[in-house]
């Protein structure tokens, strides 16, 4: 069995010969496996690229906050001082 199939069967388990079968006999269903496979792979990588992006935001956003609220007890302490 190619590996190509085994990812395809993954998904669906309970036709696993019929996949099969299609994989061996028609081009179009190996290209669509082919194009599922690199789909699969590109969201995938996505997937890590925006979770190290969604921290890298969070950790500014919350550095952001922290430096708004320093600014701010800046701020207050020198307008204490008027």
């Amino acid at each position: 069995m190619h590996n190509k199939v085994i990812s395809i069967i993954r998904l669906f388990p309970d036709y696993e010969e019929k996949i099969d079968f299609l994989f061996k006999t028609d081009e179009n269903f190996r290209d669509l496996c082919a194009d599922h496979i690199l789909c699969a792979a590109m969201v995938c990588e996505l997937k890590k690229k925006m979770g190290q992006r969604a921290k890298d935001i969070a950790e500014y956003v919350e550095l952001q906050q922290s430096l708004e609220e320093e600014i701010f007890q800046t701020i207050v302490k020198d307008t204490e001082h008027l």
